[in-house]
């Protein structure tokens, strides 16, 4: 097998290059790797305790709402009773909200699920690349500085004397 070398510092800055690339794709694909974190962490764990949360506030409310709604139709003004129409828009409100935060915790968990599946899908198309830049390209610079050092020493070998040299060598 042969070869034609025609610059051993190109073999050199393309190992430094090689070297910056393994460096620059290692710190992105952790940087996504932890930003994929984050999100299964604010996915799965802050969004439904927040809900959570949430749906408590809602049930208390709710109960508020209804015991104000029971009182104030329970009260006689003047032989009549009121129509206690706020309390009833109340009540009617606070339902709402308990219906909202139980459907935006049905909602976090169909994300949640989907955040997992995408999480897994980006982790299957990475390996490659994560084999690559911890097996191959490794290899590949060790394979590189060899190289320039065998083609080094040849070349100090190889190279002809020059005229002055010929005369001090006389």
């Amino acid at each position: 097998m042969s070869a034609n070398i025609r610059s051993i510092d190109a073999l050199i800055e393309f190992r430094a290059s090689l070297i910056v690339f393994i460096d620059d794709a290692s710190l992105a694909i952790q940087s996504m790797t932890m930003e994929l974190h984050k999100s299964f962490e604010w996915i799965e764990h802050e969004r439904p305790h927040y809900w959570n949360d949430q749906m408590k506030r809602a049930y208390d409310l709710v109960a508020q709402t209804r015991s104000a709604f029971d009182s104030c139709r329970m009260r006689t003004v003047a032989g009549h009773r009121p129509a206690c129409i706020e309390e009833k828009q109340a009540a009617i409100r606070a339902k709402r909200r308990l219906q909202h935060c139980h459907d935006q915790l049905k909602v976090v968990k169909q994300w949640a699920n989907k955040v997992r599946h995408d999480a897994d899908e980006f982790r299957g198309r990475f390996a490659g690349l994560l084999a690559m830049l911890d097996g191959d390209l490794p290899k590949a610079v060790a394979s590189l500085e060899k190289a320039i050092l065998v083609l080094e020493s040849y070349a100090e070998v190889a190279r002809p004397m020059n005229l002055d040299e010929k005369k001090k060598g006389k």
